[in-house]
């Protein structure tokens, strides 16, 4: 028996990454993850659709790697407001979130910062307010809707 060990707990390699290149070999494992997402948000936007923004180059795509598992995607889009433009996070997908997002929402603020965007956005669903607030998000509305 040891007893002089320290135990040592490494974190997994995470790869967070647009997919620019061959999209039609991916696509149909990131919107396996994204479907949850884009179901949700049916009346807006189908299936078809997110595969058309993406296609069409109006959304990118992001794959994200725990190790060299495909564990996560995600799409943004540019928002232009009148008085600024900002990252949109579209639809999120996946698994083991608290693993991964820290260094996906890294990525994406280095990159919306090589853009001169003025910030990120995303919709979620009430349960990711705690998880936004922790890692910079502020809340500023509530995004409501009723069907006429």
């Amino acid at each position: 028996m040891i007893d002089n060990v320290v135990e040592f707990v490494s974190k997994p390699k995470i790869r967070v990454e647009p997919v620019v290149e061959n999209i039609n070999d991916i696509l149909p494992k990131v919107i396996n993850i994204l479907k949850p997402a884009i179901d949700n948000n049916n009346r807006n936007a189908s299936l078809d659709d997110v595969v058309g923004d993406i296609l069409s180059n109006q959304s990118l795509m992001w794959a994200v790697y725990i190790e060299d598992t495909l564990a996560a995607a995600f799409t943004t889009s540019v928002v232009k407001h009148p008085q600024r433009h900002t990252l949109f996070i579209e639809f999120m997908g996946g698994v083991e979130m608290n693993v991964w997002m820290r260094a996906a929402l890294n990525v994406l603020k280095e990159l919306a910062k090589e853009a001169n965007l003025s910030g990120i956005e995303a919709d979620g669903r009430i349960g990711f307010s705690k998880f936004a607030e922790s890692v910079g998000f502020k809340e500023t509305y509530r995004h409501y809707e009723m069907e006429i």
